[in-house]
């Protein structure tokens, strides 16, 4: 398996899937707004880059393609193999992200609520987050896309799994800058409340939760990585 090329080890990469687990009970916690768009996985060797989603090639967007091409490139790096996200660009922050469809109140809800309450929607809610959802998953002709990178498992003919996250991030950051198209996904440690509201006025419904020193078991559920709603206030 060692001797196969980083396009075909990555066509058979299933990712690692998040735990149930509370995020305070995560050990020195790394955390990252939760990107929407499409999960993947990125091979670059031999000075091309190909997208991979559940063992497919990603045909279209060969522009978010030659990005990361270029861009390892200038790195002087042999192969590589990135987990990613394929992502709308954001109209006006560059992040990458759809708002919430916004909901403008009408006199008789503002009366109401002046004077009773109002009350949270759970079922609207919920159906607006599932459109929301499935509207980032349908990239049109003419979506503008970025990848965001959150990952690197392999490099120069080595695997990194048991290397810990943060250096896993620390390697990434150095090989793969932040440009429009292809950059290294943030993340923070706690606290966070001062981006809790800047995250969510870009349109991130969610934030990940990984443990700093966790390691990257594909297809395998992992106990100290978690996802977690971003708090409305």
């Amino acid at each position: 398996m060692e001797d196969r090329g980083p396009h075909d080890l990555a066509r058979d990469l299933r990712p690692q899937e998040y735990g149930k687990t509370r995020p305070t009970t995560i050990d020195d916690a790394l955390i990252e707004p939760a990107w929407p768009g499409v999960r993947l996985f990125a091979a670059v060797a031999d000075g091309r880059a190909t997208l991979w989603i559940a063992g497919e090639p990603l045909d279209r967007h060969a522009e978010v393609a030659g990005a990361l091409e270029r861009a390892v490139g200038r790195a002087a790096v042999d192969g590589a193999i990135f987990e990613a996200y394929l992502t709308k660009q954001g109209d006006s922050e560059g992040v990458g992200v759809r708002t919430w469809p916004k909901e403008y109140p009408t006199i008789t809800g503002t009366m109401t609520r002046m004077f009773i309450g109002g009350r949270r929607n759970r079922l609207q809610e919920y159906e607006e987050r599932r459109e929301a959802e499935a509207a980032e998953l349908d990239f049109g002709q003419d979506d503008v896309v970025s990848l965001v990178i959150v990952d690197l498992l392999w490099l120069d003919g080595q695997w990194l799994l048991d290397v810990p996250l943060l250096e896993r991030k620390r390697i990434l950051e150095s090989i793969v800058p932040a440009e429009a198209l292809v950059r290294p996904g943030p993340y923070v440690r706690q606290p966070i409340a001062s981006w809790i509201g800047s995250w969510r006025a870009q349109g991130f419904r969610a934030m990940t939760f990984k443990s700093a020193n966790s390691r990257y078991r594909p297809g395998e559920t992992a106990d100290d990585w978690t996802l977690a709603d971003m708090p409305r206030r």
